[in-house]
């Protein structure tokens, strides 16, 4: 019968069991196929420091190997006496191999090993997210394309301000979006560092080549100090988080505005039919429960980050078993994150513009910084315009038609705008692309088996 890693024949209260298990053997079904990647590169580096005999090799990384394959067709199983997924690949390789199966884990530690599965899950979740960023703003390029003309009144404090068009508004997201890929490529970068080979915080005093692991999984250096590698354990999962924090509050303006727009009140903007739900009891209702629900998945993502600092920011230096909670939080932010890009993109990618409205919303005060500026330009100064325009917008005197051309010229500004933030976007993704490519050529070559 398979046995904890940790098993030295004793008993073990079922009720503590159970309690510290918790959730691990269904959460930890996401880090199957990044444990077994894990493994298959420290099996490699065991192998090439003479720890693991070579002819053992071929049938560890088949075994490794299956148990990936398991995994991703949902047939991998963690049983709860078995805890994580650590133990049951190993207790797996061990049923199938015998005694070399026993000798994957020298020179590791659960704690190296779970933050090493742990940085390749979000590189991997995080160069996805990534590239959904881009295709969001691919869709909200193609929307302004076609709408980016429509004039739209602009706001400050909910009041009408100055004109702004649809290209305008849709170009701040795209902007904000830039930005958003700006700051997950440095948290990529920031996960470019091995932490295999730090054991249980204090290395291990056996010849292990940190250096061919990292190359073997496709890290660009080694995290050195292994009491670091213990230390960062929530460090570079908050920095993810924060991420996924600031893509979602991106998502919930973009839903905000668009609640408002769609409201009868304002009546600018229109979903269809099919993205919207109804009343159990008025039956005239259509609910834009959409945006409604991608609002408040930032504040779930928020929740997570806030759960996930307080976990970890207590601790003193090394290892602790309060570690074990930083898994979920991140997990759900990652998961929640995607959904919402995925939703969000369809969203932008259906919804509609009620011109007629937006053409009765452009009242003549929308104008009346303009004028004051066109003033300005004619050698008045500007809080003598100011003065004077206040007295023309009361007495409904400011000509919107002669100063329309104004309001065209900065629409036009934002045209070129989302063009040169769709190339800059286009380079980040092509990063993006590269790591990808990068990390998934070593995640088939360390399985590999030679002559096969």
């Amino acid at each position: 019968m398979a046995k904890r890693l940790w098993d030295k024949g004793g008993s073990l209260d079922q009720a503590v069991q159970q309690f510290t298990v918790g959730n691990d053997p269904q959460l930890d079904l996401a880090l199957v196929r990044w444990d077994c990647f894990g493994s298959a590169a420290h099996a490699r580096m065991l192998t090439e420091a003479g720890i693991l005999p070579k002819a053992e090799l071929p049938g560890i990384l088949e075994g490794l190997s299956s148990v990936r394959e398991q995994a991703l067709g949902g047939s991998f199983v963690i049983p709860p006496e078995l805890e994580d997924c650590h133990t049951a690949i190993e207790s797996a390789l061990v049923e199938k191999l015998g005694e070399s199966g026993k000798r994957i884990h020298a020179g590791r530690s659960r704690n190296d090993q779970v933050i090493t599965a742990m940085r390749l899950y979000q590189r991997s979740s995080l160069i996805d997210l990534l590239l959904q960023v881009s295709q969001w703003c691919d869709a909200m390029a193609k929307r302004a394309d076609e709408l980016g003309d429509v004039d739209m009144p602009g706001y400050t404090h909910l009041q009408r301000a100055m004109p702004s068009s649809v290209g305008m508004w849709m170009h701040a997201f795209i902007e904000s979006a830039l930005s958003s890929m700006r700051f997950g490529l440095s948290v990529l970068e920031s996960l470019d560092a091995n932490p295999l080979g730090a054991a249980a915080g204090f290395g291990a005093s056996l010849p292990l080549d940190r250096t061919l692991t990292a190359k073997l999984m496709g890290f660009s250096q080694v995290q050195r100090s292994p009491i670091d590698v213990q230390n960062s354990r929530g460090r570079f999962e908050l920095r993810v988080v924060h991420w996924c924090e600031e893509v979602s509050a991106l998502i919930e303006k973009l839903a905000w505005d668009m609640h408002l727009y769609f409201s009868e009140e304002f009546g600018f903007l229109d979903l269809p039919t099919e993205l919207t739900t109804g009343s159990s009891i008025m039956p005239q209702k259509r609910n834009p429960d959409v945006l409604e629900l991608l609002r408040a998945r930032a504040s779930r993502v928020r929740g997570a980050a806030t759960e996930l600092a307080w976990v970890v920011g207590k601790l003193p230096s090394n290892y602790h078993r309060d570690y074990q909670y930083s898994k979920e939080p991140v997990m759900r932010a990652l998961q929640d994150t995607a959904e919402s890009l995925d939703i969000v993109r369809h969203v932008v990618s259906l919804f509609t513009v009620n011109e007629s409205a937006l053409k009765a919303a452009m009242t003549q005060e929308l104008y009346a910084t303009y004028y004051a500026y066109r003033l300005v330009n004619e050698g008045k100064p500007f809080r003598d315009a100011y003065k004077e325009t206040a007295d023309k917008v009361t007495k409904g005197e400011i000509d919107v038609d002669s100063l329309k051309a104004d309001a065209d010229a900065i629409k036009a500004r934002a045209v070129t705008g989302i063009e040169s933030a769709m190339k800059e976007i286009a380079g980040l993704s092509s990063a993006v692309f590269e790591h990808q490519r990068r990390f998934a050529d070593c995640e088939r070559s360390v399985f590999e088996v030679k002559g096969k």
